[in-house]
């Protein structure tokens, strides 16, 4: 469970300003901003469940009703989540003359900027063209698409497959466990190793040899890095086969 470090200086003002609350033991002071980093920080601990205006109230050691001075509801909270994730991405400058290639920094800042809060991407992927910082996220890939040759369509399709794989890469990490409260995550992921290790070796001998693999990530850059590998691949291919056919 998320500790809280909270502090009771000064008079407790009816917006809960002088409140203070922290996921990682350190104070600050009640805002907005507080409140929605309070909220990503305690979805990483015991996932996007435990997040409730109620819980965070009462880590900050205020009423519900303080927080409505910051948000108007649940909604908006989780809405503010995903756009304080794509904010922290800061897009790389650009080169053109590196072609297809380009999309791997911008794969890469939107897989770290994920990474951050594992269990909130489906809160930045909800957000990507609601928020000032999605649409520049998204106008880039674009532009690098129809940069590239491909139409309308397939530059649209193409960079919601880039959206998608990049939100795949992060919540399926073998070993994430988003979704599990984090006290209970070695549990999880021991009870699922062992369900692998189990199995009959002469039916399932793939799954059983990788039973670890498939539940643990020894290498996060080089996991990360074979994703977007392998969506570049993907897309490269596809651009040379439509030059051959136009040839």
């Amino acid at each position: 469970m998320v500790s809280a470090t909270v502090s009771t200086t000064g008079s407790g003002a009816a917006d809960g300003s002088a409140r203070t609350a922290s996921a990682d033991g350190r104070s600050a002071p009640l805002s907005r901003q507080a409140v929605i980093d309070h909220a990503l920080a305690l979805a990483d601990v015991d996932g996007p469940a435990a997040v409730s205006i109620r819980r965070i109230a009462q880590d900050f050691g205020v009423t519900p009703m303080a927080l409505y001075w910051h948000v108007k509801n649940k909604d908006e909270l989780l809405a503010a989540m995903g756009d304080r994730i794509l904010d922290t991405i800061d897009l790389p400058d650009r080169k053109p003359a590196s072609g297809l290639e380009e999309l791997r920094g911008l794969l890469a800042v939107l897989v770290d900027a994920l990474h951050r809060h594992p269990g909130c991407t489906a809160l930045a992927q909800q957000r990507v063209l609601a928020c000032d910082s999605g649409r520049q996220l998204a106008e880039r890939a674009l532009d690098i698409l129809r940069s590239n040759g491909f139409g309308v369509r397939q530059s649209a399709d193409l960079s919601r497959a880039a959206l998608q794989t990049s939100i795949m890469l992060v919540s399926g990490r073998p070993g994430a466990e988003t979704a599990t409260p984090q006290d209970e995550r070695a549990a999880v992921l021991a009870g699922k190793r062992a369900a692998l290790v189990g199995l009959p070796a002469d039916r399932f001998p793939h799954l059983v040899e990788c039973a670890d693999a498939l539940t643990d990530c020894d290498d996060e850059a080089a996991y990360y890095g074979a994703g977007i590998d392998l969506y570049l691949a993907g897309v490269t291919a596809l651009q040379q086969c439509q030059a051959a056919a136009a040839r």
